[in-house]
């Protein structure tokens, strides 16, 4: 006879297996691209891959161009051809073409053109390098909610979630940096959870490096991160009228794990720019990439930006309070952005947040602050639309943390049925519309850009995922299953169905599960 005990963990084992199972299907059948190794000479300046194909936006053009010409060229530098490609994400310095990017992602992706390059498929290949650590990231928020208290159930009901009801669904099937962001946060979180031991300070502070050179602006809110940790080195003793200070010399050494990935950065940078402390955002985009020799190209660039602006752009320039008002409201109201339009299920997570506080939950106060880093950094940024995009693809991962908060409230609140009515027809909603641009298409543009779209096109322009739904019904998606092996089969909107009930049937069966089980102790034993 198996024990109650034993019984639970084969539940609990089997429920996990399921649903990275599920989760790994789901975006495995949403993963977008088209058969084919596309070369810089020969197909990847077609619409085929760029306007009509996976690459219809330049952020994926500028980071597979990167990884392209290191792997096929050997070099960080632009051929004409690439340089096309990239655009407009390419500048010229120092007489040749360079990405504008941070290198971080090219280089993790590259295991993934190989793999796809030898199986016909390069850029499936490159893009299933983002599934992979969207795949971690469910995993983390699964753990890191259990640390914190929720039951197995609402954590992994939680990072489903966060996967397949916010726009982190459809930035899990492209190139973008977004989710190896969130995995840098999430797994630093995780490890100072798990041990106060050295080991997981090397984590953290080798994570708090490495997030540089992957996106500038993570330093931000990787910072409050890296200063907790910085608190299990250095601590402070009132000792009557004096302070003690005492630091631990063997975790202190663990700051220097933090030289790695900075040599890289500096390396990458001396070898692309010229100089190791030159950063490829404070680079002006060149204008035109043609034949021109770039070293003529930059001298006529050069001339008309000291006119013009009066010389090189500044790193902390792309952010100004005076934007702020403005960045929230893109970021949380707006219909052609925000939240409460396309993640509106994340929203829960606040009323987790509060009662997690109450009940003096750990570590909330630096989930917070990392949180707000993230919310307050875009929306002084100049651009918080993140140009033609999905829904806030900037926030993604505050839709990780409100997600942990989320499977806190529904452990707390697990006996509450009008929570759970009030709560599906949200999920449902929520996943409608991210199942809808995962499988469609990133380029929306914002609301702002619109009058001037529909002046130049002569026809109406959406600004919301009402142009992904028209997108689908016109008998188009992007998903490469889809494209392959399943346009004899069903349309693009029958696939659109089958993905969206499937998501939501599975999802709503694990939180009707979450309120059948029974409370104890404070927390949920399932």
């Amino acid at each position: 006879m198996i024990k109650r005990s034993t019984h639970n963990k084969l539940t609990d084992y089997f429920l996990l297996f399921a649903a990275f199972a599920f989760s790994v299907s789901i975006l495995a059948l949403a993963l977008r691209g088209i058969s084919g190794n596309p070369t810089a000479t020969s197909g990847l300046n077609d619409n085929k891959w760029t306007i009509n194909g996976p690459f219809e936006l330049s952020p994926e053009r500028g980071r597979f161009a990167l990884l392209y010409s290191i792997v096929e060229n050997h070099s960080f530098e632009f051929s004409p051809e690439l340089g096309n490609f990239a655009q407009p994400d390419v500048a010229v310095n120092n007489g040749k073409y360079v990405s504008i990017f941070a290198p971080l992602l090219s280089f993790i992706a590259i295991p993934g053109y190989l793999i796809g390059r030898y199986l016909g498929i390069s850029q499936v290949g490159s893009f299933a390098t983002i599934s992979i650590f969207a795949l971690m990231n469910l995993l983390l928020i699964r753990a890191i909610s259990i640390r914190l208290g929720a039951s197995k159930i609402a954590a992994t009901a939680a990072g489903a979630i966060f996967l397949f009801a916010t726009p982190a669904f459809a930035y899990g099937v492209n190139l973008y940096q977004h989710h190896i962001s969130t995995f840098f946060v999430l797994l630093s979180i995780f490890a100072l959870l798990k041990s106060n031991k050295i080991w997981s300070l090397f984590i953290v502070f080798f994570l708090c490096a490495a997030s540089i050179p992957l996106d500038y602006p993570n330093l931000f809110f990787m910072f409050p991160i890296g200063l907790f940790a910085l608190g299990r080195i250095i601590s402070f003793d009132k000792l009557r009228s004096r302070v003690s200070i005492k630091i631990a010399l063997p975790k202190l050494l663990t700051i220097v794990i933090m030289i790695i990935p900075i040599l890289f950065f500096l390396w990458y940078n001396q070898n692309s720019y010229g100089n190791p402390f030159q950063l490829s955002g404070t680079l002006h985009n060149a204008e035109q990439i043609s034949n021109i020799n770039p070293k003529d190209l930059q001298s006529i660039q050069e001339k008309k930006l000291l006119k013009k602006e009066g010389g090189q752009r500044s790193a902390v320039g792309f952010f100004q309070t005076r934007n702020i008002l403005n960045g929230f409201y893109i970021h949380f109201v707006s219909p052609d952005r925000g939240v409460i339009y396309y993640a509106p299920i994340v929203l829960f997570g606040i009323i987790g947040l509060i009662l997690a506080q109450k009940r003096q939950v750990k570590m909330v106060t630096l989930l917070v602050a990392i949180m707000g880093a993230n919310i307050l950094l875009y929306s002084m940024w100049g651009d918080p639309w993140g140009g033609w995009a999905f829904g806030s693809r900037y926030l993604i991962p505050s839709y990780a943390i409100l997600s942990i908060f989320f499977a806190l409230l529904l452990t707390y609140w697990n006996k509450k049925t009008w929570l759970y009515i009030l709560i599906l027809p949200i999920l449902f909603y929520s996943i409608a519309v991210n199942t809808l641009g995962a499988i469609t298409t990133s380029a929306i543009p914002p609301k702002v850009e619109v009058l001037e779209l529909e002046t130049l096109s002569g026809i109406v322009q959406r600004y919301t995922y009402q142009r992904n739904w028209e997108f689908l019904v016109a008998g188009h998606s992007k998903s490469f299953v889809y494209q392959t092996y399943l346009t004899k089969y069903m349309t693009p909107v029958q696939f659109y169905e089958i993905l969206t009930l499937s998501i939501f049937t599975v999802i709503s069966s694990m939180l009707i599960y979450q309120g059948s089980v029974t409370e104890k102790k404070g927390s949920l034993n399932v």
